[in-house]
């Protein structure tokens, strides 16, 4: 089978969210005789038609280069983002865009001739393509899409304020959608007319067991890892008081972050103000390869975010036989068991968190128990290969149902 995955954007900084999901699951795809194909939008001027990968090839369709653009405006200073943007963006760059790409698209399916198109979070460009693509009759396969996030607040080129959500509504040319969570779900439908809420079906996302696993050659380097973006709804912004109340008790605490956000400076200004900057070994935005050894090489994982779709993070730090403190709310809701397989405390709330730090680090028979049924249940909901599975027998019903 040809599978055809389709983004409004790939992150050019490098494997994140979906983008790791896409490239695991072409991999697992490919040990089953399996091809994929993934189409997005050029993020620079200059991007090459197609990138070869191990498992996948990926196509750069160039559109309006509206994505290259906005990729060059979130690369500026914030204090230079307000006097560019009328120079760098118009008001009808969202449909020529979308005209251009509907051309691209046809061509590109016309060239590899995918069974069937698998859509991830088009909210705004392809959602619209696919719903043109219809009306011109020029498109003759299923198409699906997996929805990896909760509704965002948008502004479109033309300054219209929305929501990724009302964007998605409006074009929904989807003949099945495919929720990253029961919450993701839930969402989704309040968003819907009651005939399309048939569409809409739950299905958790896989991880490579093979890569995120247990890795004891490795020592513990630090007590406490977060690997995400430095946004507020993370909850990084709790990790100067949370990192001050700590050191009272863990004088010696050391914790690793990666990534990138918002709120980067201010943290690490926080951290400077407080005392506490020589607790955080920062490793910045790190390739996907060396997530597993990171998460290994820590004690306790962190993810105590306000919002979160589903946790991937989460699901991946438990493979690698890591402890998990999480919020019980939203996705990671549905993931973890409460002091079975992870901990959860309230969102917001940083002594809950302190209490649960100091709760794993104090007693290593929690941390063995804790990481021990963490693998169990991953291995037994969460692996990548039960997922391909899953995903296969979906995209034959679809099939079967187009003929």
């Amino acid at each position: 089978m040809k599978i055809l995955h389709l983004c409004d954007s790939l992150n050019p900084a490098g494997l994140g969210g979906y983008e790791s999901i896409i490239h695991y699951l072409s991999k697992t795809m490919a040990e089953n005789g399996h091809e994929s194909f993934v189409a997005t939008q050029s993020p620079y001027r200059n991007s090459p038609e197609s990138i070869q990968r191990q498992h996948y090839t990926i196509f750069h369709l160039p559109g309006n280069l509206l994505e290259a653009r906005k990729w060059e405006f979130f690369s500026l200073l914030e204090d230079e983002r307000e006097a560019a943007l009328e120079q760098m963006f118009k008001p009808t760059d969202l449909t020529e865009n979308v005209d251009i790409l509907t051309d691209h698209l046809v061509r590109l399916i016309q060239k590899i001739q995918p069974d069937v198109i698998h859509a991830h979070s088009v909210y705004i460009v392809f959602n619209k393509v696919i719903t043109k693509m219809r009306l011109l009759d020029k498109l003759e396969i299923p198409v699906i899409m997996t929805l990896h996030g909760l509704p965002k607040r948008l502004t479109l080129p033309d300054g219209r304020e929305t929501t990724d959500y009302e964007e998605l509504v409006a074009d929904f040319g989807f003949d099945l959608v495919i929720a990253v969570s029961e919450n993701v779900s839930e969402a989704l439908k309040n968003h819907l007319d009651a005939g399309l809420q048939d569409r809409v079906r739950t299905l958790y996302s896989g991880i490579d067991l093979s890569v995120f696993r247990p890795m004891p050659e490795f020592d513990k380097q630090w007590d406490l890892a977060f690997m995400g973006r430095l946004e507020a709804m993370k909850s990084v912004d709790l990790f100067p008081e949370m990192l001050a109340r700590l050191r009272n008790k863990f004088p010696a605490l050391k914790m690793m972050m990666t990534g990138e956000g918002s709120l980067k400076e201010w943290l690490f200004n926080e951290f400077d103000k407080r005392g506490i900057a020589s607790m955080v070994d920062y490793q910045g935005v790190v390739k996907a390869e060396e997530v597993p050894v990171l998460i290994n090489k820590s004690r306790v994982f962190l993810y105590p975010s306000r919002e979160e779709p589903f946790g991937l993070s989460i699901v991946e730090a438990m493979a690698c036989g890591v402890p998990v403190i999480t919020t019980d709310v939203f996705g990671p809701k549905e993931i973890i068991r409460n002091n079975y397989d992870g901990i959860s405390v309230p969102p917001d709330d940083v002594e809950s968190l302190v209490v649960a730090i100091e709760r794993l680090l104090d007693d290593d028979k929690l941390r063995e128990r804790i990481s021990e049924n963490g693998l169990k249940s991953v291995k037994e909901k969460y692996d990548i290969r039960k997922h391909a599975e899953d995903l296969l027998k979906i995209y034959r019903e679809m099939i079967l149902q187009g003929t």
